[in-house]
């Protein structure tokens, strides 16, 4: 597995617009890396959008060992992983990113599968 390290500005800037297009629902999706940037939303059919959960129909995700993980939003003002974002995180790949209110660059976080803030993932602009 390719080892992430940065994700471009332009990935930020769609899942905050697909946040924005969802809410007052939860906004939910998969990403694809390529030489360890995540560059790419992943919207698989049969994704459930609703005002305290998504999810998604796992065996709907394409074949790829570049799918590197999950992004989905929160419509309140809180980025934080809840329980259930821990459990998710642990089964869908090696990062995860939450944005929140007011969507916008600086309203997200990246986590890995355990849960842990990933502090040094650079951003490519």
């Amino acid at each position: 597995m390719t080892q992430i390290y940065a994700v471009d500005i332009e990935l930020i800037d769609s899942f905050n617009e697909s946040a924005k297009a969802c809410y007052p629902d939860e906004f939910l999706c998969m990403v694809r890396q390529e030489d360890g940037v995540v560059n790419e939303l992943v919207l698989l059919p049969g994704t459930v959008y609703g005002d305290s959960h998504s999810f998604l129909s796992e065996w709907m995700a394409p074949v790829d060992y570049s799918l590197a993980g999950t992004v989905h939003s929160h419509p309140g003002y809180s980025n934080e992983a809840s329980d259930d974002d821990l459990a998710m995180f642990s089964n869908m790949g090696g990062i995860h990113f939450i944005t929140c209110q007011p969507y916008d660059r600086n309203s997200w976080k990246a986590y890995n599968s355990k849960g842990q803030v990933l502090t040094d993932l650079k951003i490519i602009y």
